[in-house]
């Protein structure tokens, strides 16, 4: 029960952060192009908290219907749904309005209200004092805004809302950025209406935050005071049958002193160099009794399980505990070649899938909680931060890859868009292959997932362990 207490309790949080941070990159690319945002929030409906910001303009005509109320009825403070289209000068025109239903006293208070004529400004329906017992969800249209918002101010002529909503919501499990008319044009300020650059570069947006964290993340927990291990080396304590170290001619007791051109004093920095170089010869200087030797080892890239690419267990010895802070700018150069690094191992492994041996462990949801519990427990907060940088670049590849539903999905279309001279894929047609690709997906997340469970039942660590 603990386990799964500080699983749940450390992935949570990340999965929020993380997913923040790829909403964060839609939100602020979509802001400087202008793009209208609706929403922007924080795990999943049903809201918990809502926060209604700036300023919009949408003016009252004789024909703007009230649904449910009397324009009279409106006040500050209240929050109402507006339908709105666009007049020849660009300014937003409400054509409908959906005031809160109000209970039984309620209702027949703002009908005698709006018969006495107390309503000032465009009456419900083109009957004044009539009231539309309709939501705004039963008018069916992809021509106008539908936007939510607390009334500011209302004046003769138009009402001015507060229609940006920042949400926490109760399901903790994403978030979300709801922009204006993402598939349609024709609406007001919409993300459809944009070029093909300014849309790839919103779409796109998502995966560069993600992919821009794990340098930020990095870059911070150098700036933060910590604790390293200098100097030392690794002093081999086994050797595999038929591994490349016992081909090598190494035996348990030989110390590395330097793998390649790096020292190899840290238990970091032999295994780093060493999955960076799979597949391809690297030179060891050794020291045996005394003597020193060189050693050309070729690491394995699909080894067998629990052995290593190179086949050796080994221990540090003879290291200093250094307390160190890096200035900004170590830090920020630091960041960048430790992402790069992790990025280099990604790609060898992935690269290790298709040149034989073993495939993919693929890990859904419940996995990666099992892991980033395991994680946490073991190495504090510094491997809950290992685990998020791992998982945000995991998520900026994926989400950029060319598949249906996801971010990379949607930029395939607008590629498609731009080869063929901004001649769109009719709506339906994409809508079509992102729900194929959405029940694709789904089913791959329902399998990976009772593999995980069925995993957890037999108590096998997605670690190996």
């Amino acid at each position: 029960m603990d386990t799964w207490i500080i699983a749940v309790a450390s992935f949570v949080p990340m999965l929020l952060l993380l997913v923040v941070v790829h909403e964060l990159g839609h939100f602020w690319s979509a802001k400087a192009f202008g793009i209208k945002v609706l929403e922007f929030g924080v795990g999943y409906p049903p809201r918990a908290v809502s926060i209604y910001t700036g300023r919009t303009e949408t003016l009252l005509t004789p024909g703007t219907v009230c649904l449910n109320a009397s324009i009279g009825a409106v006040r500050p403070g209240q929050v109402i749904r507006v339908l709105s289209g666009e007049n020849p000068e660009g300014q937003l025109v409400a054509h409908f309005i959906e005031l809160p239903e109000s209970g039984r006293w309620g209702g027949l208070l703002q009908s005698l209200v709006g018969l006495a004529g107390f309503g000032r400004g465009p009456q419900s329906e083109s009957n004044p004092g009539q009231i539309a017992r309709r939501r705004l969800d039963d008018v069916q249209t992809d021509e106008y805004l539908r936007h939510e918002g607390r009334v500011r101010e209302v004046l003769p002529d138009r009402i001015v809302l507060a229609d940006m909503i920042y949400s926490v919501n109760w399901l903790p499990l994403g978030g979300f950025v709801r922009l204006s008319g993402e598939n349609n044009p024709a609406a007001p300020g919409s993300l459809a209406r944009r070029g093909v650059g300014q849309r790839a570069i919103v779409l796109a947006a998502g995966s560069a935050m993600n992919a821009l964290f794990p340098i930020v993340a990095f870059a911070i927990m150098f700036m933060v005071p910590h604790t390293e291990m200098v100097g030392g080396s690794a002093e081999i304590t086994s050797v595999a049958p038929n591994s490349p170290a016992e081909a090598a001619g190494l035996f348990a007791g030989d110390r590395v002193l330097q793998v390649g051109d790096q020292p190899s004093g840290t238990p970091q920095e032999l295994p780093r160099e060493v999955h960076l170089s799979a597949g391809t010869e690297m030179t060891w200087i050794i020291e045996r009794d005394g003597q020193r030797q060189v050693a050309q080892v070729t690491p394995r890239v699909n080894p067998p399980p629990g052995e290593g690419a190179v086949g050796i267990t080994f221990a540090i010895v003879d290291q200093q505990e250094v307390r160190r802070i890096e200035p900004p700018w170590t830090a920020a150069r630091l960041g960048v070649t430790s992402t790069w690094d992790m990025l280099t191992l990604m790609g060898r492994e992935i690269r290790g899938w298709f040149g034989g041996g073993r495939g993919p462990e693929l890990s859904g949801p419940i996995g990666i909680a099992q892991i980033t519990g395991e994680v946490t427990r073991q190495g504090g907060l510094e491997g809950w931060v290992l685990v998020a940088i791992l998982l945000s670049i995991n998520l900026a590849v994926l989400n950029i890859l060319p598949i249906p539903m996801l971010d990379g999905g949607r930029l395939l279309f607008v590629f498609i868009e731009w080869v063929r001279g901004g001649k769109r894929v009719p709506s339906e047609k994409e809508g079509l292959v992102h729900l194929i690709g959405f029940v694709a997906l789904l089913a791959l997340v329902i399998a990976i997932s009772a593999n995980d469970i069925i995993r957890l039942v037999r108590g096998i660590s997605p670690l190996g362990g």
